[in-house]
């Protein structure tokens, strides 16, 4: 790794750093390559834990050791741990590497962009991961007790396939370590922990169901259910918030969506969902319900078209001939052309909000949807036969008040003559 503190490292042992993907509170992740011979190379998420952590050995040995057991998990929905290890000063744990964004990131490109159809099958998938590791044990049968403890959009990566992922197993124990020396690192995740874990109680699986109700309820109502930011806030509002059905707040989706996400978000764990599968059979159901399921490609394209460039930069440097290839490589004369702002080795300048850093370029001919329209231009006939008369000049006036007084006098003296006679 570079010996200067203030430059990105470009490689971590066999790993070549292309990019920094994703910064938080615990790790940095990297979009990482390895090369072999004969022209191989394969890509993947490179999570390197901070320096400043790596120095306690008991958060190194927690996040390590229940990663070891998340790495055991073959499944879809869970994206793979593929080696931890230490090289170059510093700690990593190497992942797959997934073709597409954050549930956080998809949801703030358009917030008011919130469709039952398309959100609640993404979380239909995190739970099935999340099932999965649940049921993990080891080889003698024993469960190993895996919660994931940190169930938040950020830890849901949504691919271009259509398939979302539950990622970050092996970093939501050590964090609750880490927070005890700096708080800072819980910001943006208060509002998603259960009312045990945000007790200090003893927690199992169902605390990952309450967290997954959370993230629904906001996600499908654009509104936030608990404050993210202030632990002590949030605590207060998960003892004593009356949770109001999604319905019935901001986007207001589909009610058929209201009863699985109460259930999961009762402050007892007994009263929620068994089991984070029998919680994605009930959102099955009410997804049939509501109209059935999309495609996977209807999911994958709102990927796609939401982060066309940032997933193309990212195919370009992984492999450039992937990306010249790739579906957003067509030229499409129906749509605007997108134009990011220049960016360095991270992705914060794409990331920003689309108004302040991006500008965007429309193919001739093409009008916007959303533009604004012109002002409406008035027919010249009927401006002109609307418009009032002008009214008669002021010597009018006076002559016609002369006659008037010259009348008054002539009838004056006939009256006064037919009397005299």
């Amino acid at each position: 790794m570079t010996t200067d503190p203030g430059a990105a490292p470009r490689r971590i042992g066999r790993y070549q750093l292309l990019r920094r993907i994703g910064r938080g509170g615990m790790a940095s992740v990297y979009l990482a390559k390895v090369s072999g011979e004969a022209g191989f190379s394969r890509v993947y998420a490179l999570k390197v834990l901070h320096p400043e952590l790596a120095g306690d050995p008991a958060l190194v040995t927690m996040m390590m050791d229940e990663a070891k057991l998340a790495a055991g998990l073959g499944h879809p929905n869970v994206v793979s741990t593929v080696e931890l290890g230490f090289a170059d000063d510093a700690y990593y744990i190497a992942l797959e590497y997934v073709d597409g964004i954050a549930l956080d990131r998809l949801l703030r490109r358009k917030p008011t962009f919130r469709p039952p159809r398309l959100i609640v099958p993404i979380a239909i998938d995190a739970l099935q991961g999340l099932a999965a590791a649940h049921a993990l044990t080891d080889p003698a049968g024993v469960p190993l007790g895996i919660v994931h403890r940190d169930v938040t959009p950020g830890n849901v990566l949504v691919g271009v396939d259509g398939t979302a992922r539950i990622t970050d197993f092996g970093i939501a124990k050590a964090r609750a370590r880490a927070t005890k020396t700096n708080p800072g690192i819980v910001k943006g995740k208060a509002g998603y922990v259960a009312p045990e874990v945000a007790l200090g109680r003893e927690i199992d699986p169902r605390a990952d169901i309450f967290s997954m109700g959370v993230l629904l309820w906001n996600a499908l109502t654009g509104e936030s259910l608990y404050d993210t930011d202030n632990l002590g806030v949030a605590i207060h509002e998960l003892m004593t918030k009356e949770v109001p059905p999604p319905s019935t707040v901001g986007l207001r989706p589909n009610a058929l969506f209201d009863q699985p996400i109460l259930t999961a978000l009762h402050r007892d764990p007994e009263q929620r969902h068994p089991s984070a599968r029998e919680f994605a059979e009930a959102l099955s159901d009410a997804l049939m319900m509501a109209g059935g399921e999309p495609p996977r490609r209807e999911l994958g394209e709102w990927v796609e078209t939401s982060f066309a460039s940032l997933l193309r930069k990212r195919r370009e440097l992984s492999d450039p001939e992937i990306a010249r290839s790739g579906p957003e490589a067509r030229d499409d004369a129906t749509r605007p052309v997108r134009r990011a702002t220049p960016i360095g080795d991270d992705e914060e300048g794409i990331e920003a909000p689309e108004a302040a850093t991006e500008m965007w370029e429309m193919p001739e001919g093409f009008a916007a949807p959303d533009a604004t329209p012109p002002a409406p231009q008035e027919d010249p006939a009927i401006a002109v036969a609307e418009a009032p008369r002008p009214g008669p000049p002021l010597a009018f006036w006076i002559a016609l008040t002369a006659l008037v007084l010259v009348f008054a006098a002539g009838l004056g003296v006939l009256i006064a003559w037919l009397i005299a006679g």
